[in-house]
């Protein structure tokens, strides 16, 4: 399956970038999406040089129970085995993706390598393909969040798109929590879909990761519950950093930073907050499995 010239971390394999021309697929294995915003969406993609193919089921009602999910399931599976398609963006978020799981064939979706970009509750499948598959997976914009996006975000989503392998980039000016330098995969997405794998047999582990968190509409009680549920499981165990990103919707920014600095002093690793990820027009990509450097001196994350 490797390509011997590819670059690639020691751990992860970095799915072939895409190029002009090439096609890539609207997936919805969460919520349906809004016609108008998928439509505006993919006209972004499609004004930047790429094809993309968007079938009638991303706008389609969800049904409940397992055979509704076997076929979501059997609908990404196709879309993934396409030999033309040579990347999967979600939709949007919202719910159920998580259903689709144990439904994948996993073996048959590692011999077909291509980039997945999604974040919110497709964190289920950002940290499926990742630890399973050992793929870099794109914590990104949804098709949905495309035409609301900031410059900076969506030139970050096109660069981490068609970049080879790994780059070194830098985010500066985030904001200290506690101090300390580490080095290591950056891993992470959103606090609750996080919390909602414990306990199943995809939770993730994240020792000596560097882990990035956000959600969206969380009271700062209950994120303090979700972060604490984190702790007590023993997932957190050899992190090696935290970095927070966005936390929209809370009702107490400066309540919710004390919140997290407590919350996470047992673990005696630097904690950064403010980077630009989340539910928010800044929202930028960031290569699951990608080596990065986390330094409080600098207030800085640093893919190296």
């Amino acid at each position: 399956m490797k390509d011997p010239n590819q670059s690639s971390s020691p751990e992860f394999f970095w799915p072939p970038p895409v190029k002009p021309g090439d096609l890539i697929a609207v997936a919805a294995p969460a919520s349906p999406v809004d016609c108008n915003l998928c439509q505006a969406g993919v006209r972004i993609l499609e004004d930047a040089g790429l094809r993309v193919l968007c079938g009638p089921d991303v706008f389609a009602a969800r049904a409940w129970g397992r055979e509704a999910d076997r076929g979501l399931a059997r609908r990404f599976q196709e879309i993934w085995l396409n030999p033309d398609i040579k990347a999967v963006i979600g939709a949007r978020g919202g719910y159920g993706s998580l259903k689709l799981l144990p439904h994948l064939e996993v073996t048959s979706l590692q011999e077909h390598p291509k980039r997945l970009i999604g974040f919110s509750d497709l964190t289920n499948l950002l940290l499926h393909f990742h630890y399973r598959l050992r793929f870099v997976t794109f914590h990104g914009p949804t098709v949905a969040q495309l035409p609301s996006l900031t410059p900076g975000a969506r030139q970050s989503f096109f660069h981490w798109l068609t970049a080879a392998g790994p780059q070194t980039f830098s985010y500066q000016g985030l904001t200290v929590l506690h101090q300390g330098a580490a080095q290591g995969h950056l891993a992470g997405g959103n606090l609750t879909t996080l919390c909602h794998l414990l306990g199943t047999p995809y939770a993730p582990r994240f020792n000596g990761t560097l882990l990035f968190l956000e959600d969206h509409n969380e009271a700062v009680y209950r994120l303090d519950r979700l972060m604490h549920h984190l702790l007590f499981s023993g997932v957190l165990e050899g992190v090696k950093g935290i970095i927070l990103g966005s936390f929209t919707g809370s009702n107490d920014q400066d309540s919710l930073l004390e919140v997290m600095q407590t919350a996470l002093k047992p673990l005696n690793v630097p904690v950064l907050a403010g980077l630009p990820v989340g539910h928010h027009p800044d929202n930028y990509t960031l290569p699951l499995g990608a080596a990065a450097l986390l330094d409080s001196q600098t207030a800085s994350l640093t893919f190296l």
